[in-house]
């Protein structure tokens, strides 16, 4: 079944994500001057906020895999309850199907079939291979 991997990016501390949180910080202590210093002392260093990000950042990508694997187990599930002709002609339709191949977008193309948008018969588009972005792969390379 055609799927995508989901790619993994360390959180990078940059001269410009610095930058912009002296910027904030700064905007926060003129936003109310006769407070600055009231402000300046309740607000917390660079390297703490970095580090509360790339601890944020590890914790939200976890999260975000598990939601994705769960909606992959979700739509397989829902293949599984199909017959066996419907479950052939889906997954090639899949494996055909204009669409990212993101499990959001393998349930939604579950969800038309059940509810009589689109049918074995009539599908909406052509039966050509397609790679993991949606792009026919036998008419044209992705750009």
């Amino acid at each position: 079944m055609r799927h995508k991997r989901w790619p993994r990016h360390p959180f990078t501390d940059t001269s410009r994500k610095r930058a912009a949180l002296r910027r904030k910080q700064r905007l926060e202590r003129e936003a109310l001057p006769l407070l600055a210093d009231l402000v300046a002392e309740a607000q917390p260093s660079e390297d703490d906020v970095m580090r509360a990000r790339a601890d944020q950042w590890t914790t939200q990508e976890a999260r975000d895999r598990s939601r994705r694997a769960r909606k992959w187990l979700e739509a397989r599930a829902r293949l599984a309850a199909l017959s066996a002709n419907e479950r052939a002609v889906l997954r090639r339709a899949w494996d055909c199907a204009p669409y990212p191949a993101d499990p959001v977008y393998l349930l939604d193309f579950l969800h038309s079939y059940s509810t009589g948008r689109i049918t074995l018969d009539a599908l909406p588009f052509a039966l050509v291979p397609t790679d993991q972005h949606g792009c026919r792969i036998t008419l044209a390379p992705c750009v």
